[in-house]
């Protein structure tokens, strides 16, 4: 049976397998693994901006118009001149002509502005089935959040490829 350092005989391998060398590098690996430790958890207000973008990708994927709606603040406005009525009446079309919605979520970014105000950069991959075969499309999104004591809420989204080019 060949050894472990035999089958893998690249330089680096071969020099921190032998004793002396295994020594010196033990007091950094332990310094690198103690930092990567302390990096701090999320804070409260990212953690909950974190949940709250699970349980809306749950509910995207379920259909649970409802749920969405309630992630939408009343007072909801974009550049594109929607507000929560005409987001809420093309997000329950959406979920009408895609009944079995698949989505990827790759969060880019969170920036909490205030003890209250929050924006999130993310990317989306959205395929879905529906009458017309499958379809899919992947693109930038940017909402503006705002904590309202009950949640996160949406009070602006931008989104497409140059943002603002709409569903």
């Amino acid at each position: 049976m060949r050894s472990w350092r035999k089958t893998h005989d690249g330089p680096r391998v071969a020099r921190l397998c032998r004793p002396r060398a295994t020594r010196r590098a033990l007091p950094w690996l332990a310094a690198a693994l103690l930092l990567a430790g302390c990096g701090e958890p999320p804070s409260a207000p990212e953690a909950r901006i974190r949940a709250a973008l699970a349980e809306a990708e749950v509910a995207a994927q379920g259909g649970d118009f409802d749920a969405l709606a309630a992630r939408v603040a009343r007072d909801y406005a974009d550049r594109a001149g929607r507000d929560r009525r005409t987001l809420l009446l093309t997000l329950r079309g959406l979920l009408m002509r895609y009944p079995r919605l698949e989505l990827i979520v790759t969060l880019r970014e969170i920036e909490i502005l205030s003890p209250q105000l929050a924006r999130v950069r993310l990317e989306l991959l959205a395929a879905g089935a529906g009458p017309a075969g499958l379809s899919a499309d992947a693109f930038p999104v940017e909402l503006s959040l705002r904590d309202e004591g009950g949640g996160w809420k949406v009070t602006r989204a931008e989104w497409g490829r140059r943002f603002g080019d709409g569903i």
